[in-house]
């Protein structure tokens, strides 16, 4: 039985539209000298036939620190995306625990800022919070955050059963009892390796989070009809709740000017001109 609990957050700024005159201040760090640096939510130049597209900022503290950022590469480095920017927030090399994501999120609310890439955001900026993680060997950690997830100033976690793998696999392929199966025999422990052994295999080429960033719209509507919960609100085995951040992303970014889908039409296009250049040579 499918339960689509959401593991509610509420953000800091109550209204979910973005308010357009609302100013982003950050602070960016070059060499020893401290520059401040205004973003204003309307971007000049950026008008559409139905209206102004506004910026979203959304901060993610993740668990894996390599594909989950991989896979957010667009819009942290806002390749050709103006409406959204992703804060990225991991440990280099090890990743983060659930228990050291909380730690962070709180230290953040703590503080009132956090600091990435030589850049300071204020945690007033930012319009929504996620907490990436893998099920793994994380369950208790997982059902013991979530029974204390309750207050208003919560972040929404988005878990992945065993790993995140599973939701790039989403944005390739649609049969996971079939192609991931073996997985299923395992302990907790051993089902991320066996899902990253197998993306190798069942999609050519891997399971490329760039390119699965393009297929967000395919990924949502797979991981959809597989996903489903355990009786502590857990993602089950092959369930992730990638789609629900995915869904947010897209919405965001297609809000005013469809820069989702002109991003990816682009990209695509792209792609095809290579194979059909690479074809003739």
């Amino acid at each position: 039985m499918i339960n689509d609990r959401k593991l509610i957050y509420t953000r800091l700024q109550k209204d979910l539209d973005l308010n357009p005159e609302r100013e982003v201040t950050f602070t960016s760090l070059e060499s020893t000298q401290e520059a401040q640096v205004v973003v204003n939510r309307n971007l000049i130049g950026y008008e559409k036939n139905d209206g102004v597209l506004s910026c979203s900022i959304v901060c993610v503290i993740s668990g894996g620190e390599r594909r989950e950022k991989d896979f957010l590469r667009a819009v942290i480095r806002c390749d050709n995306i103006q409406s959204l920017r992703v804060a990225f927030l991991s440990k280099e090399g090890q990743g983060l625990q659930p228990y050291q994501m909380k730690e962070k999120w709180l230290e953040i609310l703590r503080t009132g800022n956090f600091e990435i890439s030589g850049q300071k955001f204020q945690i007033d900026a930012i319009d929504k919070i996620f907490l990436l993680s893998d099920v793994d060997e994380f369950y208790e950690q997982l059902v013991n955050i979530i029974d204390e997830n309750s207050d208003n100033d919560s972040p929404q976690w988005i878990i992945s059963n065993p790993c995140f793998e599973v939701w790039l696999y989403y944005c390739f392929k649609n049969n996971p009892t079939v192609d991931l199966n073996s997985i299923e025999p395992l302990t907790f422990d051993k089902r991320s390796q066996e899902m990253k052994r197998l993306g190798n295999i069942i999609v050519p080429g891997g399971l490329n989070p760039i390119i699965a960033f393009e297929n967000m719209k395919e990924g949502i509507i797979h991981s959809r009809s597989y996903y489903a919960e355990d009786n502590k609100y857990i993602p089950m085995l092959y369930s992730t709740q990638m789609y629900r951040m995915a869904e947010f992303l897209i919405e965001v970014m297609n809000r005013n000017a469809k820069e989702y889908d002109q991003f990816i039409a682009e990209k695509r296009e792209w792609r095809n001109i290579m194979r059909n250049k690479r074809t003739i040579e």
